[in-house]
């Protein structure tokens, strides 16, 4: 895999120059308002030398001109200071939407594989300082069309997928992290949860399948395959997603497949030959 170092390089060193281009235009502020102190101080002096001079009118005359010509300034230069700050704080707002962007999968809104490590390995770290909890649920979307072996066709593929996005980024909570692992496969990495904590998601994210289902306007069938494991201090999220997968191959084998309540017959045919069973073969 190339890395994309330079790039998050690059986009750091633009944001640090924005907000370095911003601290200037913020520092001009003062300067702006010790021109007009140092105008006042003038304007006063001048009146107070002048207060007995037969020259006073021409003198308030000069005075209110030199106001008149820093008001023009002044006013001239906090347009510009404006214009220039919006425009250096809308550079800023977009360079953070398209950092974001970058993590994101554009079908599903989920953390693309290729952010993975980042996100989550951020998350592992502070798990492993505080001695936290992370549970990793492996979730595999498929059309009930499949199950049977049928084709649903490319078009149905991607409106299942982003449905399955949108269902398990609502479901699970704002803190846990939703992976587009694979085209077909999701990873949810629970934090500050454990085993019997994400049981109770599992349960609440069967009952909002049934749901999606029933309600979604294309019609379609979503079904859900999930293995469950547990983050060790130490372990490789890909050691732990293996596990998960493992879980997953025996629950499909043991027709253990999440399935809406409302399609005919139960469970899952054994699928030996699933992207899922050749990830949970893999050596640790």
């Amino acid at each position: 895999m190339v890395s994309d170092k330079p790039a998050k390089d690059m986009t750091t060193f633009h944001h640090d120059e924005i907000q370095r281009q911003l601290k200037i235009q913020t520092s001009r502020d003062p300067q702006l308002w010790s021109i007009f102190a140092l105008t006042l101080l003038v304007l006063a002096s001048g009146l107070m030398a002048a207060r007995d001079s037969h020259f006073l009118s021409q003198v308030v005359f000069c005075l209110v001109a030199l106001v008149a010509l820093f008001n023009v300034y002044s006013v001239d230069q906090r347009r510009t200071l404006s214009s220039t700050r919006l425009q250096l704080i809308q550079e800023l707002a977009l360079n953070d939407t398209l950092a974001t962007l970058s993590y994101l999968d554009p079908l599903t809104q989920a953390i693309n594989r290729q952010s993975m490590d980042v996100v989550v390995g951020r998350e592992l770290m502070r798990a492993n300082r505080l001695g936290t909890d992370v549970t990793f649920l492996l979730m595999e979307a498929r059309h009930a069309s499949k199950l049977g072996g049928e084709s649903s066709g490319q078009k149905t593929d991607s409106l299942l997928l982003a449905g399955a996005g949108k269902l398990l980024r609502t479901t699970f909570r704002g803190l846990d992290i939703v992976v587009r692992y694979s085209h077909d496969t999701f990873l949810i990495v629970m934090p500050d949860t454990n085993q019997q904590q994400a049981e109770m998601a599992l349960s609440r994210l069967a009952n909002e399948l049934d749901t999606w289902n029933l309600s979604n306007a294309a019609g379609l069938e979503l079904v859900l395959s999930h293995g469950m494991a547990s983050y060790v201090k130490g372990a490789l999220i890909e050691d732990v997603v293996r596990a998960a997968a493992r879980k997953m191959v025996v629950k499909k084998n043991a027709k253990g497949t999440f399935l809406p309540s409302f399609l005919p017959g139960t469970g899952m045919p054994q699928d030996c030959h699933s992207p899922m069973a050749a990830i949970a073969s893999q050596p640790s």
